[in-house]
């Protein structure tokens, strides 16, 4: 299992990457806003154009999200729905979550309680070709 560690703005967010089979766990940390926002979208988009078709987005340490920062969860699952490829997001902390909720991302992501959950959405979906 390798792990790639990104640093993104020093001490305002991290971004953890482990493959598990198949799927990316990204494992978002710290804050995501206009300042780390070009540099997270830019991230899932690279991994994206490098073949990656299943990931899931673990937010359990994401503090805090502003507009800048959800495009770039926009951006990627559109990449991805248009290549056939699966986007969860999971374990969002309740202030984040009513972020999520008020744009109306709950309403066209997948979004589960936990990594596991996730991983286990994510096992059921049909294999992409």
């Amino acid at each position: 299992m390798s792990v790639a560690d990104l640093l993104l703005a020093p001490s305002k967010m991290q971004i953890h990457e482990t493959k598990k089979d198949d799927v990316l766990v990204l494992s978002v940390q710290g804050q995501l806003d206009t300042l780390t926002a070009p540099q997270f979208e830019a991230r899932l988009v690279a991994l994206i154009g490098s073949g990656e078709r299943r990931l899931c987005l673990d937010c359990a340490a994401l503090e805090y999200v502003n507009s800048a920062g959800l495009k770039g969860f926009l951006v990627a699952a559109k990449d991805l729905d248009s290549l056939g490829g699966k986007f969860v997001i999971c374990d969002l902390a309740p202030a984040v979550r009513m972020v999520f909720e008020m744009i109306g991302f709950t309403q066209i992501m997948t979004i589960v309680p936990s990594r596991a959950e996730a991983l286990e959405w994510l096992a059921a979906q049909p294999a992409v070709t």
